[in-house]
């Protein structure tokens, strides 16, 4: 019973907390946790009436708060990444020395580092891995034809013809599928 409770509500606490001082259940985003000591949980309650323990104890965020928090943080990864992307673009294409684009020197950087590299990203490289992560991304989300970002249109081309061969496999797959079904059914007719 209990699994099906948790599979139609798998935000509910699979596990409750109890309090160390009165015993009783914490509720979700009502309760202290010590930062050091394993196991260490005070309800509200007798966290305002004053314990003594001898280390920080930090609030127990709720499910909604834990959930706008990583909502807020991934939408902060996708804008950075947005940012990261513009910046590839715009060093790509930028001739100015002193440009006034933040950073647009250290992807420079990074594009005469790709060139001159000896280890390379399959050498475990780490710039060039960082390198090719933007570049891989850049070129997924690419729709000109005419891009002046280094490799675009190679990695382009690698992307198209992939998902060529996962097309084909998947056709393959199905067409397989079928004939064993028409043998299926050919032979209980028989």
């Amino acid at each position: 019973m209990m699994v099906l409770y948790h599979l139609h509500n798998p935000t509910a606490p699979a596990f409750v907390t109890t309090c160390n001082m009165c015993h009783l259940d914490i509720e979700a985003g009502q309760g202290w946790r010590c930062e050091v000591c394993p196991d260490y949980d005070v309800c509200n309650s007798c966290y305002h009436k004053g314990i003594d323990h001898p280390h920080k104890l930090t609030n127990h965020p709720s499910i909604a708060e834990r959930d706008a928090q990583n909502k807020e943080a991934r939408q902060m990864r996708v804008l950075q990444l947005r940012k990261m992307l513009d910046l590839l673009v715009h060093a790509s294409q930028c001739r100015s020395a002193q440009c006034q684009y933040p950073n647009c020197r250290k992807v420079k950087g990074l594009f005469r580092h790709g060139i001159q590299c000896k280890i390379r990203a399959s050498g475990g490289c780490v710039l060039c891995k960082k390198m090719w992560y933007l570049l891989q991304l850049h070129a997924r989300a690419c729709k000109e034809s005419e891009c002046h970002v280094p490799r675009c249109r190679d990695l382009k081309e690698h992307l198209r013809r992939l998902q060529q061969q996962s097309d084909t496999r998947r056709r393959a797959a199905v067409m397989e599928m079928m004939r064993q079904r028409a043998a299926e059914v050919a032979s209980n007719a028989g």
